[in-house]
C-alpha cells in the first residue's frame, strides 16, 4: 500500500472545555463549602437532645422552687426599674424547658411529651402568675408602674421574631452533643419572665389592660419558642415515635400556619399603631420648631398626646406670647395635615420683653468670649508645659547618655591600651543617594607605635564592640 502522507498532529486541547470544567468544579467545591457551612446534623445528639427536654419539661420539685424564686427576682427587678436584676431571674428561670416540650411533642409525633409538657406549661403559667400576684399585692413597698413594666405591655410583630429566632438559637444549642450557654441568652432575647410578672402586676392592681397585653407577649413568645422548636427539630429530621398519616401531617401544618397567622395580627396591628404614632409627633414636632420658636420666643417644654380621634399639644413658652388667633390658625393648619381634631394649648411661664432678651443674648455673647479666651490662654500654656517637658527629657537623655558613654570609654581604653583618644557624635550627616541622613560617628586616634596592620585589625574589633555596648545597628568608624 502507498504511504499515507497525513502526519499525526498532536490534538490542542480545547481551552473552552477546560475553562468550563474548572468553573464547574469551582462552583461544586463552592455549594460543598456552603452545605458544610449551615450543616446543622453535625454534632447533632438525637437521643440526647429528646432525653434532656423530656428530663426537664416537668415543673415540680426543683424546677418548681426555680420557678418561683425566679418569679420573685424579676418581680423585684421589674418594682426596682433595674434590667440587671431582669436579667438575673431570666438566667436562672426553668421556663423554657416545657416550652421547648411541647415543640419537641409535634415535631416527633409524641402524644405523651405533648400533654405531659402542655399540662407543666399551665401549672408554670399559674405558679408565675400567682407569686408576681402576691408579691405585688402584698409584699411590695412600691408598686408604682416603672418604665421596665410599662415596656411590657405593648407587644408588637418585632417581639414574634425576636421569639423566633431566640427560640432557634435554644433548640439548636439543646440538639447539640457539646452544649453551649445559649439557653440563658434565649432567655435573655424572649424575655418570657417580666412579661408573665407584668400580668400578675395587673391582676395585683385591678389593670386589666396591663394583664391582657403582658399576657399576650408572654403568650406571643411562648408560641413562638414552641413553633422554632417543632421547624428545628423537623429540619434535623427526628425520627417519629409514632408515624402520622399524610391527612394528620397536613392537618397539622394547616393548624401551625392558620394559628401563627391569628397569633400574629394582633402583634402587627400595634406595631402598625406604635409606626403611625411616632410618625405623627415626629410631623407634630416640626410643625411646633417652625410656628412657634423664634427669636422673640422659645419652647422650655412640650406634651404631645396622641388618640384616634384628638390629638392634645401642651407647650410651655418663654418670651413673647403668642396670640391666639395665631394659635387657632395653627389648630386649623395642623388639622389639615393629620387629618382630625387638634387642640394646642400654650403655658407662658415667664413674659420676657424683647430688650431683656437682647442683653441676655449680648451677656451670653459676652461670657462665650471670655471662656474662649480662657480656653485658648490654658491651650498656649499647656503647649509651652509640653515643649518645656520635651526640652528637660531631652536634656535627661543627653545626660544619660554622656554617662553611658563615659563608661564604655573607660573600658574601652582599658581594652586598647595604644588608643589615645576617642570622641563620639549621634548627629553626624552623610548624604546617602541624594538624601541627608544621620548616623553615629566614632572618632579614634591610635598611638603610632601600634603597626597600620595592627590598627585596622582592633579598628574592627573597636567597631563591634561598640556597636554592642551602645545598642547601634549602624556605625562610622573615623581614623585620624
Amino acid at each position: 500500500m502507498p504511504e499515507s502522507n497525513t502526519t499525526n498532529t498532536p490534538e490542542v486541547p480545547n481551552k473552552t472545555k477546560w475553562h468550563h470544567k474548572s468553573l464547574g468544579e469551582l462552583f461544586t467545591e463552592f455549594k460543598d463549602f456552603l452545605e458544610d457551612l449551615v450543616d446543622l446534623r453535625e454534632g447533632m445528639d438525637q437521643r440526647g437532645t429528646i432525653i434532656n427536654i423530656s428530663n426537664n419539661k416537668k415543673m415540680k420539685g426543683a424546677n418548681a422552687w426555680l420557678l418561683m424564686c425566679s418569679i420573685m427576682v424579676a418581680s423585684l427587678g421589674l418594682d426596682l426599674n433595674s434590667p440587671a436584676v431582669i436579667i438575673g431571674a431570666m438566667l436562672i428561670s426553668p421556663l423554657m424547658s416545657p416550652i421547648l416540650g411541647i415543640g419537641l411533642g409535634v415535631a416527633i409525633n409524641d402524644r405523651e411529651t405533648l400533654s405531659v409538657s402542655l399540662l407543666h406549661f399551665f401549672l408554670s403559667v399559674i405558679i408565675a402568675l400567682i407569686t408576681s400576684f402576691l408579691y405585688f399585692r402584698f409584699i411590695t413597698p412600691f408598686g408604682d408602674i416603672t418604665n421596665e413594666i410599662s415596656a411590657r405591655t405593648a407587644p408588637n410583630l418585632l417581639d414574634g421574631m425576636v421569639a423566633i429566632f431566640g427560640g432557634t438559637a435554644g433548640v439548636i444549642s439543646t440538639t447539640r452533643k457539646d452544649k453551649s450557654n445559649a439557653i440563658p441568652g434565649v432567655a435573655i432575647a424572649t424575655a418570657l419572665m417580666p412579661p408573665v410578672c407584668v400580668a400578675g402586676f395587673g391582676l395585683a392592681n385591678h389593670e386589666m389592660d396591663f394583664f391582657l397585653k403582658a399576657f399576650y407577649l408572654f403568650f406571643l413568645n411562648s408560641f413562638f419558642i414552641a413553633l422554632s422548636t417543632y421547624l428545628v427539630i423537623r429540619l434535623l429530621r427526628f425520627r417519629y415515635k409514632e408515624y402520622p398519616n399524610p391527612k394528620e401531617r397536613r392537618r397539622n401544618k394547616l393548624f401551625m400556619v392558620v394559628f401563627s397567622f391569628i397569633i400574629l395580627i394582633p402583634a402587627g396591628l400595634i406595631l402598625w399603631n406604635t409606626y403611625q404614632e411616632l410618625q405623627e409627633k415626629k410631623t407634630i414636632n416640626a410643625f411646633i420648631n417652625t410656628h412657634f420658636e423664634n427669636d422673640f420666643t422659645a419652647i422650655s417644654d412640650r406634651d404631645i398626646d396622641v388618640t384616634d380621634t384628638l390629638t392634645k399639644i401642651d407647650i410651655q413658652l418663654i418670651g413673647e406670647p403668642i396670640k391666639q388667633a395665631k394659635l387657632d390658625s395653627c389648630d386649623l393648619l395642623l388639622e389639615r395635615i393629620l387629618g382630625k381634631k387638634v387642640k394646642i394649648t400654650d403655658y407662658q411661664s415667664r413674659e420676657i420683653p424683647f430688650e431683656e432678651i437682647q442683653r441676655l443674648k449680648n451677656e451670653i455673647g459676652g461670657f462665650q468670649g471670655e471662656l474662649d479666651t480662657k480656653v485658648a490662654n490654658l491651650e498656649k500654656i499647656q503647649q509651652e508645659r509640653e515643649v518645656k517637658i520635651a526640652q528637660l527629657e531631652n536634656k535627661v537623655d543627653s545626660l544619660q547618655n554622656k554617662v553611658v558613654l563615659a563608661n564604655i570609654f573607660k573600658e574601652t581604653k582599658a581594652n586598647y591600651p595604644l588608643l589615645d583618644e576617642i570622641g563620639f557624635s549621634k548627629d553626624f550627616q552623610q548624604t546617602n543617594f541624594d538624601k541627608q541622613e544621620k548616623i553615629p560617628v566614632l572618632l579614634v586616634k591610635w598611638n603610632r607605635k601600634k603597626s597600620l596592620k595592627t590598627r585596622k585589625v582592633d579598628q574592627v574589633k573597636l567597631t563591634e564592640f561598640m556597636k554592642v555596648r551602645a545598642s547601634l545597628d549602624t556605625l562610622l568608624v573615623i581614623a585620624y
